[in-house]
């Protein structure tokens, strides 16, 4: 394969990969639960019905268009259908082996005798060890299902879909990775907005990244560790990512994304990264040199709005020249994850995308709250 190439994209929500898989010379076709209005405007995408997702990914792999595939948020969760589906098409990605000794995380494995990481429990019947800690489901993504846990001792029937980790006091960041299963280069790191009450997003719920973060050099030496240690354990290949906890200068690990993640096309728009085209060249022989974007100034901002109340989403708004009149795809939008005018969003579900960018981390975070204020008076309080 050389050039440009198809690429199937499968997950909850495949936009910002089409996009960077567009910025990388590839010709993407996706499915999702979405299918927002900008990626429709961009690439072929099907709207995946909800009680049909995500096995019908298999039959949509199994159509005759050419091309490897990747997955997004949701599916790492599952290894045998990740399997299933590779098996029908080249995989540009970690597989199912992989997938399957990756989680719950750093805590149960040999890399957890080099890295501070976070205790997980994970005995039925028997008292949790005194401290704070989370009970965080094994199939979830993106913070969905995740509490405090104020019981004493799990039963067994909870620790079959649940685990326990300990909670760690802390900062929120993201970093991402290219593996090629012997090496881990880290290409940033970002913050990480979780349960932003200004977003309206749930506990625990990621809405957002803002980055690239400039590092001292020992934070940036141990986040190289991280990926070295989860190299040297799973021998993952092409972009993943890494939620850590920031605590007095130590990055405690505390999940592994083993795929794209949203961060990614923050890099790409902050620090001029390649991520789809360095991802494509592990899997890919023949393909081309990845070419670098313009870096652009500063720190940017990516934040997801959520919806207080239940909506029915505005044929105009702030969000219609990025519609309407889309820039190249080169250029940072100023909204992305738009729906189709009229459709129906309900409480506490994502509306939309926005990004800006500033000149340092502090007012990135003012302008994204100004933004975010803005786009609730324009639609909930007109």
């Amino acid at each position: 394969m050389t050039g440009s190439c198809n690429l199937l994209i499968f997950g909850a929500s495949t936009r910002a990969a089409a996009f960077s898989a567009l910025r990388a010379g590839l010709t993407p076709t996706c499915a999702d639960l979405f299918a927002d209005a900008d990626l429709e405007a961009r690439c072929p995408v099907i709207r995946v019905p909800p009680d049909q997702y995500p096995q019908v990914f298999v039959q949509v792999a199994g159509g005759e268009l050419p091309g490897p595939w990747i997955y997004t948020g949701g599916l790492e969760k599952r290894p045998a259908l990740v399997g299933v589906i590779a098996e029908r098409r080249p995989l540009w990605g970690i597989g199912p082996g992989e997938l399957a000794r990756v989680r719950p995380i750093v805590s149960e494995g040999p890399a957890s005798t080099e890295l501070t990481a976070p205790k997980v429990w994970r005995k039925a019947g028997i008292d949790v060890p005194p401290g704070r800690w989370l009970l965080k489901p094994l199939a979830g993504a993106g913070g969905t299902g995740i509490r405090h846990w104020f019981g004493s001792s799990p039963d067994a029937s909870l620790l079959e879909t649940h685990y326990l980790q300990e909670f760690i006091e802390g900062e929120s960041r993201a970093a991402i990775y290219v593996g090629n299963g012997r090496r881990a280069w880290l290409v940033g790191v970002t913050r990480q907005l979780v349960g932003e009450v200004w977003l309206h997003a749930a506990p625990f719920h990621y809405c957002g990244s803002v980055g690239p973060l400039c590092l001292e050099v020992p934070l940036r030496e141990a986040f190289e560790r991280i990926g070295a240690k989860l190299i040297d354990w799973h021998r993952l290949r092409g972009l993943f990512g890494v939620d850590c906890i920031v605590r007095n200068g130590i990055p405690w690990p505390v999940e592994v994304n083993p795929r794209y993640t949203a961060s990614v096309e923050v890099l790409e728009y902050g620090a001029g990264v390649p991520a789809l085209a360095l991802h494509r060249a592990v899997f890919d022989p023949h393909a081309p040199p990845a070419k670098t974007m313009t870096r652009g100034t500063g720190v940017v901002g990516k934040a997801i709005l959520f919806a207080r109340a239940p909506l029915a989403f505005p044929a105009d708004g702030p969000w219609t020249s990025t519609l309407h009149s889309p820039g190249p795809v080169e250029e940072m939008p100023s909204f992305a994850d738009i729906p189709h005018a009229g459709e129906r969003i309900e409480a506490r579900k994502p509306i939309l995308t926005f990004f800006t960018r500033a000149d340092s981390e502090t007012a990135c975070m003012d302008q994204l709250k100004a933004i975010a204020a803005d786009l609730d008076h324009w639609l909930f309080e007109r």
